[in-house]
């Protein structure tokens, strides 16, 4: 038999008119006065025809002691789906799954209620309720069945207008250096720094998002591979009770899916070249709870029974964008500022009782902000939501987005993404793309951010999502109820802990010495959390599976793992953390696919980032230093001070290396590493340091770096004077209050040491990489440089593009040898004519391997 005593503590979340009984008896005495009261205030919703649609809430579930609950609990969690049983267990506990929100309505009830002759809506278990649609004398009938507690009437909202899609040519193209071709979908995720995390293979993998909406053109091509691959893990249709969430023209009108494709799309589609939403490869489960008739109703009692069945399913992930608050239908608006207070709405409620149960909730924060403070509308004033604001391109709040605070006075809205001429599918055309304003389009891309944490963290809870998304944002020092904490950045929230994480910490191998016997590897791992087991994860060959050994502890902190000794070839390795009764925890995160790899008996450490920051640790006044792939000197990673923003002033930032460099033996050593900047000159300056004591005092290397170098420069250092020490390395960036820019991102760290032949002062240069460098001058009036590098001996193109894509001028079309090429554009097409000033494009390729960036003519 469960411990039942944490499960007396019902509904904290609801306030006293909702809540189901009391925790003593399981039962809530029925209160004639408020029966009556409750019923005439439902009776004056009725419509023309004299239908009203009604909640009726119960005093009981049919059992009225504690052994019988004991029983319904045990039958309520064997029907747990293992989704479901695996997220509960992160937010509630074992002891904790189930309680008596999860119990069924009793049907006996239910039948009861329907034999007055009403139509049935839904069955809502987490309320005790049903809502039905019945006249004045049905549900005066119905008033006096003595287990019905309470009536209240479904509200009903109008679709907001603004919610659909329109063309806005003012949107740049976006940069691309990525693996994927986003089209114009990269400036929407660049601006959250999603497209990092994509190219670390976080997209959403194995983690369930519901989708809560008006219904989905499923036919549109950006759905293609979703429903191919079998990710289309279920429907519902709540208002016509089918489990078909397309258009269907005998039952919807026109424009009924088309809300609904313009979020999911943008939360989860794939189409190359054109779109890609955040979470492309998460599971999907789709429910049509909103009916656009009947001047665009929308029903919370449809909402709040989309909650429930997504909950069911073990969906990880709730995105929705719609809400209440103004427009209401006659005779009077039904919620009101003071109803914005986190406790008082039936879909606040409902989404709280969701996040409680595991589910990371973004939600819309609305889109009447011209009404000023307090102007959000619920759900978004829920305390365990994730409310989201629009901004446009440039980071500006958009006018439309709601303001906070709520009622009682939080934060709102928590986090901010683009909801200005956002990116999604074309309602109208299956393989067309527009663009389309809203919070309702900010939402999904915060949404599918939240999948993306959680693909790379399954042992997150959504209290975790949420703060590592807020804490995380453009103003997470500074929050207001304009912006709340920010504009999220998905690349610095996934190495963020919040509170509770698996906390690894861990000086990566860089190397790894022959003729050993073994080789000890140590972590210490932290956290307000229960694990049974650390293992260290290790192969010699990667055509092989990994050897797991139980790490030994004699503080459970401490960890050492025992790999053999190797005289040659290659340790390849991570960390499993073996979490009781919660989804496990790996690091680097996404292991088996990422790992650590050292070479045995290497005389070089390189890092070109593509694994992650796990090397480096950020400090100082802001702890700004992230990962991006806005900008790269090889692969698609880099690290900057400051992703996509410019810096901030005043301010002391420190990436201090998290290795340290065995320079005892070796006659001779060099470190080079490429950077590009944008820097005050002679005001604001990055510092390159190096410490032989442990990283205790450090020592200046070189002239500080200043000013401006669009392209990437590779900066070197002779080590000779540093030999016979373990030397560690770090960046350290200074600012002063005269200005900002944006900038220093740094690729490529390398350091070389040997022992039998010397290097000399002019550092030999590293093997040529496959790159392409930023046009110079840009912008450009007559004609522009445009340098790249190949790695090797290929055929390549180079080619100049308008921003629709057009082909203006092919610039290059032969084998190229290995090396650094230079070709300048004299800014004029194939034919010879002179080319109009705007933004072009320009790629490079080679061995099926592709770079683009963008440039600026001004005649």
């Amino acid at each position: 038999m469960r411990m039942i005593t944490a499960l007396f503590c019902m509904l904290l979340l609801m306030p006293a008119v909702y809540a189901v009984s009391s925790p003593d008896n399981i039962i809530t005495q029925r209160d004639d006065t408020i029966v009556q009261l409750s019923l005439n205030n439902t009776m004056k919703y009725a419509d023309k025809d004299g239908k009203i649609k009604a909640w009726v809430f119960f005093t009981d579930k049919g059992f009225s002691t504690i052994t019988d609950y004991s029983l319904k609990l045990d039958e309520t969690e064997n029907r747990l789906t293992e989704r479901a049983r695996s997220r509960r267990l992160k937010a509630r506990g074992s002891n904790n799954l189930v309680d008596f929100r999860d119990i069924k309505v009793y049907q006996s009830y239910i039948d009861q209620v329907l034999a007055a002759g009403v139509k049935h809506r839904q069955v809502l278990r987490w309320f005790n309720a049903i809502t039905i649609e019945a006249n004045r004398r049905q549900l005066e009938q119905i008033s006096q069945l003595p287990f019905v507690r309470m009536f209240k009437h479904v509200s009903t909202a109008v679709y907001p207008d603004n919610y659909f899609p329109k063309a806005d040519g003012s949107i740049d193209y976006p940069i691309t250096m990525s693996t994927l071709d986003y089209g114009f979908s990269g400036d929407q995720l660049n601006q959250i720094n999603t497209i990092v995390a994509h190219e670390l293979g976080f997209a959403g993998q194995d983690v369930l998002v519901c989708m809560m909406d008006v219904g989905f053109r499923q036919g549109h091509n950006v759905f293609q591979n979703i429903i191919n691959d079998g990710r289309l893990i279920a429907q519902w249709d709540f208002i016509n009770d089918d489990d078909n969430t397309d258009y269907e023209a005998d039952q919807d009108v026109e424009n009924q899916p088309n809300h609904g494709t313009l979020t999911w799309s943008t939360l989860g589609g794939e189409a190359s070249g054109y779109l890609y939403g955040p979470a492309y490869e998460a599971d999907f489960c789709l429910a049509k709870t909103e009916d656009v008739t009947s001047e665009h109703h929308i029903e919370e009692d449809n909402w709040a029974a989309g909650a429930e069945w997504a909950d069911s399913l073990g969906a990880s992930v709730i995105s929705v964008s719609l809400g209440y608050r103004y427009n209401f239908d006659w005779p009077d608006e039904d919620y009101t500022y003071e109803d914005m207070d986190g406790n008082t709405t039936i879909v606040t409620i409902a989404a709280d009782i969701a996040a409680g149960n595991g589910i990371a909730v973004a939600t819309a924060q609305g889109n009447d902000g011209y009404f000023g403070d307090g102007s959000l509308i619920a759900p978004a004033d829920g305390d365990s939501v994730i409310a989201v604001g629009a901004v446009d391109n440039q980071d500006w709040l958009a006018s439309f987005s709601g303001l906070g605070p709520t009622y009682d006075d939080r934060i709102k809205p928590e986090v901010c993404a683009l909801g200005v001429s956002t990116v999604c599918a074309d309602p109208y055309d299956y393989s067309g793309y527009t663009w389309a304003g809203g919070t309702s389009l900010s939402t999904p891309l915060v949404g599918g951010a939240a999948a993306v944490l959680l693909s790379a963290h399954p042992n997150w809870t959504p209290m975790m999502v949420r703060e590592a998304l807020m804490m995380t944002a453009t103003q997470y020092n500074n929050p207001d109820s304009w912006y709340g904490w920010g504009i999220i950045d998905v690349g610095k929230a996934l190495f963020y802990h919040p509170e509770g994480d698996v906390v690894v910490e861990h000086e990566p191998l860089v190397y790894f010495p022959p003729g050993l016997d073994n080789n000890i590897i140590e972590a210490t791992v932290t956290g307000d959390f229960n694990y049974n087991d650390v293992y260290l994860c290790w192969r010699t060959d990667d055509s092989m599976p990994f050897t797991a050994t139980v790490m030994q502890t004699s503080d459970n902190q401490h960890y050492e793992g025992i790999v053999p000794g190797l005289d040659e070839g290659y340790l390849q390795y991570y960390f499993y953390i073996l979490i009781a009764n919660y989804n496990n925890a790996t690091y680097p995160y996404g292991a088996p696919e990422n790992f650590f790899n050292i070479n045995i008996n290497t005389s070089e450490f390189v890092d070109s980032f593509e694994l992650g920051p796990y090397y480096w640790k950020s400090s100082g006044d802001e702890q700004q230093w992230a990962i991006t792939a806005e900008m790269s000197s090889s692969g698609n990673i880099c690290m900057t001070d400051s992703p996509y923003r410019y810096y901030k002033n005043d301010t002391e930032q420190i990436l201090t290396g998290n290795f340290g460099i065995p320079l005892h033996e070796a006659d001779s050593a060099a470190v080079s590493f490429g950077a590009s900047y944008v820097l005050q000159t002679n005001n604001d300056f990055v510092y390159f340091e190096i410490s032989t004591d442990g990283g205790q005092q450090w020592e200046q290397l070189g002239e500080p770096i200043t000013g401006v170098s669009f392209e990437f420069e590779e900066i070197s250092h002779n080590l000779q004077g540093y030999l016979g020490n373990e030397v560690r390395f770090r960046f350290r960036m200074v600012t002063n209050g005269s200005g900002t820019r944006e900038g220093i991102h740094i690729d490529d760290f390398h350091v070389v040491w040997a022992n039998q032949t010397g290097i000399d002062d002019d550092i030999s240069p590293m093997p040529y990489k496959f790159n392409l460098a930023q046009n110079y001058p840009n912008p450009f009036n007559a004609s522009t440089r445009i340098k790249f590098s190949l790695n090797k001996t290929a055929y390549t193109q180079l080619t100049v593009y308008d921003i629709l894509g057009r082909n203006v001028r092919t610039l290059l079309a032969k084998e190229m040898t290995a090396g650094d090429h230079e070709i300048i554009w004299d800014s004029r097409d194939n034919s010879g004519s002179d080319v109009a000033s705007g933004i072009y494009m320009y790629k490079l390729e080679s061995k099926n391997t592709s770079r683009v960036k963008r440039m600026t003519l001004l005649r």
